[in-house]
Order: C-alpha cells, then sequence, then structure tokens
C-alpha cells in the first residue's frame, strides 16, 4: 500500500501567445450575410483569441466575425478548435486599431 510508485506527467504545453482573462459576455456570430447571426458566450479572452459557448447544432464556418455589443467591438475570427458546445477563435488581426498597447487591449476588454 505505501510503496505504490508515483508518476509524474509533464504540464502541457501552453499554446496561447498572451495571458487569457476570464469573461461572461454575450456575443453573436455572424456567419454568413445571408443568415441570421448566432448567439454566443464569452467565457474567456485574451489579444489573439477567445473561448465560446454556443448551441451544439450550429454549424460554424472555418472564419466568421465575432461582435461584442457591450464592448462594441467586431472582430475577425478563425475557429481553431471544437469540442461540443465550446470553440476557440484566434483573431485574424491585432486589437482593435484604437488599442496602441497590450495594456491598453486588457482594459478595453476589461473595462
Amino acid at each position: 500500500m505505501g510503496n505504490t510508485p508515483v508518476t509524474l506527467t509533464t504540464p502541457p504545453i501552453e499554446r496561447r501567445q498572451s495571458d487569457r482573462r476570464r469573461a461572461c459576455y454575450g456575443g453573436t456570430l455572424r456567419i454568413a450575410a445571408f443568415l441570421p447571426e448566432v448567439e454566443c458566450r464569452l467565457r474567456d479572452h485574451s489579444l489573439t483569441g477567445v473561448r465560446i459557448v454556443i448551441a451544439e447544432d450550429v454549424v460554424l464556418p472555418r472564419v466568421i466575425d465575432l461582435t461584442v455589443a457591450c464592448r462594441d467591438q467586431t472582430r475577425r475570427a478563425e475557429i481553431v478548435w471544437r469540442s461540443g458546445t465550446q470553440a476557440g477563435l484566434a483573431f485574424l488581426e491585432g486589437p482593435p486599431r484604437e488599442v496602441a498597447t497590450e495594456v491598453d487591449a486588457r482594459a478595453a476588454w476589461n473595462a
């Protein structure tokens, strides 16, 4: 009982390019100009991407426009992973033009 070997594991490799922050914002996804927008919930975000929660039956294309009305921002993003109701999006351009520095970008999302 007391001699059970302990298995050490290596921590997962962090692939994010910037720190993420928890969020709970409502958002909408523009999938195509001729389709209605799809509601989503932002769960965490960084300068380079966001994790969203959507209905499991929503079919997503590779590239979408994400609008967060309470932040008055729309960002073009690429779907990089999806698991059930969650999806990871990578922004295709840098922070919004009005954001000059990384600190300002974080403040813009967290204001």
